[in-house]
C-alpha cells in the first residue's frame, strides 16, 4: 500500500520560519516522491559544482582485489554547471536517485535533511536483481551533502565460484558559487 504524505505548515508559519515542507513516504515511487519534494527543495539558479566521491567499496566473496580496484576506477570527480531556473524549479535528481523499478521504502525530507531507503527491483545484469540504497544529508538553496550506501548482489566472475555482495557508500554534494558565466562572443 502507497503512503506519501506532503506535510505543509501553516503558510505564516512556513515565511516566518524559512523552512521548507516536510514531505514523508512509505512504499512511494520514485515519480511520487519527485512530484512530492517540487516545493521542498529549491535550489538557487547559478553556477554550481557538483562533488560525487565514491568514498568505500567492500565485496565480501568478491575475487581478491576487485573491490579495491572498483574503488580506484570510481575516483571523485568535479563538474561545474550552470543550473538554470528552469531547472532549479525541479528537485535535483543525484539526491532522489533517477534508476528505474525503484520505490522509495521510506522517504523523509524537510528541515534541511533528507532520509531515506531506495529498492530497486529486477535490474539487469544482477543475479537477484535487487539494489538497495539508504540516503541521508542535509540540503539547503545553496548547497547539499548527501552519503549513499548500496548494497547489491554481483555475478560470478574472475574464477570465483560464486559472486558476492558489493557495498558501496557514495557521497554527493554541490554548492553554489554565483552567477552562471556570461556566455561566450561566437
Amino acid at each position: 500500500m502507497k503512503r506519501l504524505a506532503f506535510i505543509l505548515p501553516v503558510a505564516s508559519l512556513l515565511s516566518a520560519c524559512n523552512s521548507t515542507p516536510t514531505v514523508k513516504g512509505e512504499n512511494a515511487s520514485l515519480a511520487e516522491v519527485v512530484a512530492a519534494t517540487k516545493d521542498a527543495v529549491r535550489l538557487e539558479p547559478g553556477k554550481w559544482e557538483t562533488t560525487v566521491a565514491i568514498l568505500s567499496v567492500e565485496g565480501p566473496g568478491l575475487p581478491a582485489g576487485m573491490a579495491d580496484a572498483m574503488k580506484q576506477q570510481s575516483k571523485s570527480q568535479k563538474v561545474q554547471t550552470c543550473l538554470t531556473p528552469e531547472q532549479a524549479a525541479k528537485p535535483p535528481q543525484d539526491m532522489l536517485g533517477a534508476a528505474k523499478n525503484c520505490t522509495y521504502e521510506k522517504f523523509e525530507m524537510g528541515g534541511g535533511k533528507i532520509d531515506g531507503t531506495l529498492v530497486c527491483k529486477n535490474m539487469p545484469g544482477m543475479p537477484s536483481g535487487e539494489m538497495r540504497a539508504t540516503t541521508s544529508g542535509k540540503f539547503a538553496s545553496t548547497s547539499y551533502d548527501v552519503v549513499s550506501e548500496a548494497t547489491m548482489e554481483m555475478p560470478m566472475m574472475g574464477g570465483a565460484q560464486k559472486g558476492g555482495k558489493v557495498i558501496t557508500k557514495t557521497q554527493v554534494s554541490g554548492k553554489r558559487l554565483g552567477e552562471c558565466d556570461a556566455p561566450k562572443a561566437g
